[in-house]
């Protein structure tokens, strides 16, 4: 196939590549008020009348305020815990923030200490079922910061293809013109032999 073409498909490879990369890079620092509403558990009951569900908070910043709203349950049969956690992943990484057996609907309002992510604990008692909605300023594309390594491989990638392709194309180009030209020759030398 034509190398110019394929240089062509390199270059547009690699400003997707680039676009992508600067996604992955900084989309997740943009953040905007997010409302996240969960319909629990999250966990289903398997052999028991009570289940524990993780819920996972992307980082807010330092002085913020979360709200946290729980409700349409039977007071008495949910546990809330809330703790701060490493960026996605909802494992404790200090004590817990606020922990409380809700008597009724509640919505708790959290100040934030230091820029963190949170991870919510609900257990729910007796097979029992609620709505959590989470209120917070954070980015909805927390998760794009995961694929920074796949931007940084393809942006390599489709440079080190276009710089190959340029080069193969320069080469083909001089190949197609020394073939012109050897072939107008050739033609000419028949031309005259017959005159």
């Amino acid at each position: 196939m034509n190398p110019i073409r394929w240089k062509y498909l390199a270059a547009v490879f690699l400003c997707t590549s680039l676009v992508f990369l600067g996604a992955t890079l900084t989309l997740p620092f943009v953040k905007s008020p997010q409302e996240v509403t969960y319909l629990g558990p999250a966990v289903p009951y398997f052999g028991g009348n009570t289940t524990v569900s993780g819920y996972y908070v992307p980082t807010v910043d330092q002085g913020s305020l979360v709200k946290i709203a729980v409700s349409n349950f039977v007071p008495g049969d949910v546990e809330i815990s809330v703790f701060p956690t490493k960026e996605g992943s909802i494992a404790p990484t200090g004590g817990p923030v606020f922990i409380q057996s809700l008597p009724a609907n509640i919505t708790i309002s959290i100040p934030i200490k230091a820029t963190q992510a949170l991870g919510i604990y609900v257990i729910s008692y007796n097979r029992t079922s609620y709505i959590l909605r989470v209120f917070a300023v954070f980015s909805p594309y927390f998760w794009l910061g995961s694929y920074a390594f796949a931007g940084v491989v393809g942006a390599l990638s489709s440079g080190i293809l276009l710089y190959y392709y340029i080069f193969n194309s320069r080469r083909w180009k001089l190949e197609q013109q020394a073939i012109k030209e050897a072939t107008g020759k050739s033609l000419d030398l028949v031309g005259e032999t017959f005159c």
